[in-house]
């Protein structure tokens, strides 16, 4: 009977200790985290189709930057980001999207994308791009999550699968209660 109730505790500990069960296992999160996070602070961002600015504070933030002309990978991302946000569901209060753009072309998306944030001031862009270029293999192609306090924390390929960057935002706003 002690050998029946000890053999799994036995098992284990040979496991962790003793063989490579597990080895090479990147954890849970689909993305790549970024360690140690970067601070990129407050961002005053105007809202496509309201005319007006907000700050990003407060809630997860699915951001990516985009160049000059919004052609149709831009258009893409921005259809992207928005569905991402949706299927979210019941938690979608709780996760904003934000642009990083070089021109204010992208606002005449009002249409589709009413919500939307953006950033295009030059001042505001340069900053935010001097703190992006200090992510660890920072690359402009890619999708970042920003955490509720400012802090850039993961980044995704831009073709990443969506499931993944849906469970991994879930995740996170399961545990940040």
């Amino acid at each position: 009977i002690l050998l029946l109730f000890s053999a799994p505790f036995i098992a284990s500990w040979y496991l962790v200790f003793y063989s490579d069960f597990k080895q090479g296992d990147d954890g849970v999160e689909n993305g790549i985290l970024i360690s140690p996070v970067i601070e990129l602070g407050e961002v005053e961002a105007n809202v496509i189709g309201l005319n007006k600015k907000e700050t990003v504070y407060g809630k997860w933030t699915i951001s990516a930057f985009v160049g000059q002309s919004c052609d149709e990978s831009c258009e893409d991302l921005l259809y992207k980001l928005r569905q991402l946000r949706l299927a979210i569901g019941k938690n979608l209060d709780k996760v904003d999207r934000l642009i990083f753009s070089d021109s204010d072309e992208i606002m005449k998306y009002s249409e589709n994308y009413t919500g939307q944030k953006v950033v295009y001031e030059k001042t505001e862009l340069s900053r935010i791009k001097l703190v992006f270029n200090s992510v660890p293999s920072f690359d402009k192609n890619n999708i970042f999550l920003i955490d509720p306090y400012g802090f850039i924390m993961m980044t995704y390929k831009r073709d990443a699968e969506p499931k993944g960057i849906i469970r991994d935002i879930e995740r996170l706003i399961k545990n940040s209660k």
